[in-house]
């Protein structure tokens, strides 16, 4: 029931993909081991890190990961940490901006949640390489831009 309202409040969602041979309607009201995929953006890169990663590690007892996509405030990043923390879960987390994934840092290391920032090491070691800063938005454009047709894309149609 925690996990609902969450799902509903902050609009994340929850994937039992990786779940096979159970019944996944009882899987989810369970509410097993979940692992939280945090992301300023889609979550989509962060969804396929923790299953790639979890994919090493046989009979893990997860039974789900739990998306928060476009995680744009300190209070959202407050409430996902008292749910991981609620339910002894990692964070696996995806923020182009260096403040918010400092403030998500900071916040698991007080409660004590294990964390993984996973792109924020990426961005600093393109920085370093490129002698330059990112931009430290989603998608690395605004996204408030009113011009839409700067993110269209014209892509070849597979044979």
């Amino acid at each position: 029931p925690v996990l609902a309202v969450m799902e509903k409040s902050f609009g994340m969602k929850r994937s039992l993909e990786f779940i096979t041979g159970e019944d996944l309607l009882a899987a989810f009201e369970e509410e097993g081991s979940t692992v939280f995929a945090v992301s300023d953006s889609s979550g989509g890169s962060t969804f396929e890190m923790v299953c790639a990663a979890l994919k090493q590690f046989p009979r893990n007892g997860v039974d789900a990961v739990t998306l928060c996509p476009e995680v744009a405030s300190l209070e959202a990043i407050n409430h996902i940490v008292q749910e991981a923390l609620l339910l002894e879960s990692l964070i696996v987390f995806t923020f182009a901006s260096p403040g918010m994934s400092r403030f998500m840092r900071q916040q698991c290391e007080r409660a004590k949640v294990p964390y993984a920032d996973v792109f924020q090491p990426v961005l600093i070691a393109f920085e370093r390489y490129l002698d330059y800063p990112p931009v430290g938005v989603p998608g690395g454009h605004d996204l408030t831009s009113s011009d839409q047709e700067d993110r269209w894309q014209k892509r070849r149609i597979p044979m």
